[in-house]
């Protein structure tokens, strides 16, 4: 399990060049209390990124990274429920990236850090035949923005959508 985070952008979910990342609509998040199994829990963010936690009620987690998740239940819980809480937040599962197009196996598949293009192309089966290899394009996350003739090195960020292209011949 990964504990990462990102710098805001308008995406709200784009890592940036320090490896954070924000939470977002598909990750799953795993919360632990230590000492405290009732408040071990799993959570899936749907669009609302907002889930509801004993003891303190509705938490946004969307659109934070793990550690500020962290920080806001350890100061929430602390006083009234415990005396010293140690609260651990983690990725289990990150949001999807999409892969469409000309590639043997177009599907979603959970994202991973350091992805790229070309892992994602890997992930996706490889080109098919009929693959043109430079028509390589990524529509961003949360915005109708495309990247074209994008490289094999680029990055791709949760939520991303890559697209390969056909070959006329």
């Amino acid at each position: 399990m990964l504990t990462a985070c990102s710098s805001p952008t308008p995406l709200m979910d784009t890592p940036s060049a320090d490896n954070r990342y924000w939470l977002g609509e598909g990750d799953q998040v795993n919360i632990v209390v230590a000492g405290e199994p009732d408040m071990t829990m799993r959570f899936m963010l749907d669009n609302g990124g907002t889930i509801t936690f004993p003891y303190i009620g509705q938490l946004r987690l969307s659109g934070k990274t793990p550690e500020e998740v962290s920080a806001e239940i350890t100061r929430r819980l602390r006083g009234d429920y415990l005396q010293n809480p140690m609260v651990t937040v983690t990725v289990s599962q990150f949001r999807n990236i999409f892969i469409l197009g000309e590639v043997k196996k177009p599907d979603g598949y959970a994202w991973q850090p350091g992805l790229t293009v070309e892992k994602a192309l890997a992930l996706g089966g490889g080109f098919t035949d009929r693959a043109d290899k430079h028509d390589l394009s990524i529509r961003l996350s949360g915005s109708n923005e495309l990247l074209e003739n994008v490289d094999l090195r680029h990055s791709v960020h949760p939520g991303d959508t890559v697209i390969v292209g056909m070959s006329f011949f």
